[in-house]
């Protein structure tokens, strides 16, 4: 897909496979994908800026009703459905 913005999505990309690595943690990857939200100005993927937001505040959903030794594991999905929409 061509984006408007791939700068934003190769660095969103980068981050996910990081958290997936285990390389960075939860915090990191949610604002991360704070970070991409806000970048992306233009009306033609506004739908993408909606699915990062409702991404980032199911991780912070997460962050508050789910135990910490479980977290990483209940986030895990969210992170491979972005990476599978932006892949």
């Amino acid at each position: 897909m061509n984006w408007m913005y791939p700068d934003v999505i190769d660095k969103l990309k980068k981050k996910c496979d990081s958290f997936l690595s285990k390389e960075i943690g939860v915090e990191e990857i949610q604002s991360s994908i704070y970070e991409a939200e806000h970048q992306i100005l233009a009306l033609e993927e506004k739908w993408l800026k909606e699915l990062l937001f409702e991404a980032e505040n199911q991780i912070e959903l997460n962050r508050f009703t789910i135990d910490s030794d479980k977290l990483e594991l209940s986030v895990e999905p969210i992170i491979k459905n972005i990476i599978t929409i932006i892949s």
